[in-house]
């Protein structure tokens, strides 16, 4: 066997494991698919649709975590015309049934509480209803 094929022999192992720690793998709790992070990805209807993803974009995104805190991504002023600005909001979520998320979290003017009603959810994809509360 000659040089350049024993360098080819140790070159491929050390290529498998370097391509298999891919950072883009993206972490899922089967006991929990909620948590991780969502990014919008489009409004139909009165829902909400958004997919799971590593890291925040510039886009609305939602970061849950297991221990009941989140962050979410949004419009950092009252603005909602384009370009928007986004800013970090920290927040905590806590489950009121299998369908039910409750969101208290910080936005450009204070702080707010909502509900996810989770229409679906899986390794994916999210698609929820937003219900404002006064």
């Amino acid at each position: 066997m000659d040089v350049n094929m024993r360098k080819l022999i140790l070159l491929i192992p050390i290529l498998f494991l370097v391509g298999s720690c891919s950072k883009d793998d993206i972490t899922i709790d089967p006991d929990n698919l909620l948590l991780g992070t969502w990014i919008f990805d489009k409004f139909d209807d009165s829902s909400y649709s958004f997919y799971r993803s590593n890291s925040f974009i510039e886009n609305h995104c939602y970061k849950f975590n297991s221990n009941g805190t989140l962050t979410e991504r949004k419009n950092s002023g009252w603005c909602g015309t384009s370009p928007i600005s986004y800013a970090d909001y920290s927040g905590t979520w806590s489950a009121k049934s299998d369908k039910e998320i409750e969101i208290n979290v910080g936005y450009w003017g204070g702080t707010m509480t909502y509900k996810l009603n989770i229409l679906k959810v899986d390794n994916d994809s999210l698609k929820v209803i937003i219900e404002y509360q006064d």
